[in-house]
């Protein structure tokens, strides 16, 4: 799965994350009891979320979860 990761800028990533955390927060979505830790995991395995435009550096697992976590928190004003 490495091998054939879709790369994803930081400019299109919290476009990309967005459906990730309404499938973790929605009380109406099937896989809430699942959290972002379990979603960041899965990415990290298919997309290659770039950490700058330029740069050859991905974003590690925690960082991903982070980012679910931190979009969360923007959309829902916990």
């Amino acid at each position: 799965m490495y091998n054939n990761r879709i790369d994803v800028s930081p400019r299109d990533r919290k476009k990309y994350l967005l459906p990730f955390v309404h499938l973790c927060y929605d009380h109406d979505s099937p896989f809430n009891t699942k959290g972002p830790k379990f979603f960041a995991q899965l990415l990290f395995m298919a997309v290659n979320f770039k950490k700058y435009d330029d740069s050859d550096e991905s974003l590690s697992v925690e960082e991903i979860d982070y980012e679910i976590q931190r979009l969360k928190r923007t959309l829902f004003d916990d």
